[in-house]
Parts: C-alpha cells; sequence; structure tokens
C-alpha cells in the first residue's frame, strides 16, 4: 500500500468514527423535531377552538352594541328635554335676577328714606304686631279644630 491508500483509509476509519459518535446526536435531533411537530399541531387544533370562541365573543359583542345603540337612540331625545329645560330655567332665573334686581334698587331706596326719617323701629313695631296677629288666628284655629 502506498502513502495515498494509507491516508484515504485513516481518512475512512476517521469519518466511520464520526458516524458512529453523531448517530445518537441525530436520533435526539429527530425525537426532539418529533416533538416540535406534535406541539404545533396541538397549538394548531388550540388556536382553532380559541378562533371559535373569539368569533361566538365578537358577535354577542356586536349583538350588544348594536342592542346598547338602540337604547341610546330611544334616550336621546329624553336628554334632549332635559337640555332644554335646563335652557329654559336658565332664562327664567336670569329674567328673575333682573326683575329683582330693578326691585332690590327700589327696595334700597325705600329703605334709604326709611333710615333718613327714623321710621325704621315703627315698621319692625308693626311688623311685630302683624306677626302676633297671625299668631293667634292660628291658635283660634287650632283650639276649634281640636273640639
Amino acid at each position: 500500500m502506498d502513502w495515498l491508500g494509507l491516508g484515504v483509509f485513516i481518512l475512512a476509519l476517521a469519518f466511520a468514527g464520526l458516524i458512529i459518535i453523531l448517530i445518537p446526536v441525530m436520533k435526539n435531533l429527530a425525537q426532539t423535531l418529533g416533538n416540535v411537530a406534535d406541539t404545533v399541531e396541538t397549538a394548531n387544533k388550540s388556536v382553532g377552538e380559541i378562533t371559535g370562541e373569539v368569533t361566538v365573543i365578537l358577535h354577542n359583542t356586536n349583538e350588544t352594541l348594536v342592542d346598547v345603540h338602540g337604547k341610546m337612540q330611544k334616550v336621546n331625545p329624553l336628554f334632549d328635554i332635559i337640555h332644554d329645560t335646563g335652557q329654559a330655567a336658565h332664562n327664567f332665573t336670569s329674567t328673575f335676577a333682573n326683575y329683582t334686581g330693578a326691585k332690590a334698587d327700589k327696595a334700597n331706596d325705600g329703605i334709604s328714606i326709611l333710615d333718613k326719617k327714623n321710621l325704621e323701629g315703627i315698621l319692625r313695631g308693626a311688623a311685630f304686631i302683624y306677626y302676633l296677629k297671625e299668631l293667634q288666628k292660628e291658635k283660634k284655629a287650632a283650639d276649634e279644630a281640636a273640639d
């Protein structure tokens, strides 16, 4: 045998040794790839089931939104009425405030006249007498109702 044949023989033995060493690695790789295939198949089934459930949930959500939209359309006129009522109340109170402002000016004029002529005590006395008469009327009406 010549050197070339001997070199080829050594390379063949090294290649055979490498193959023998790689056989368990290749078996583990084949097993791992089989497990990955099973996992992917299980994931595909799970995704299919989840997709079905999500489709049902989306359908129910759409029905709920349509129902809520219909009910909001029914309630919108009520909010319009409340808004109009608020506007009317605002207009009334602003008009009343303007009216009472004018009356307040006249009342202030009257108070200044009372202050100038020292008639405040007389008016308080008249108010007290009026209050007492009203109490007597209420007491008399309560006594008559009790009899």
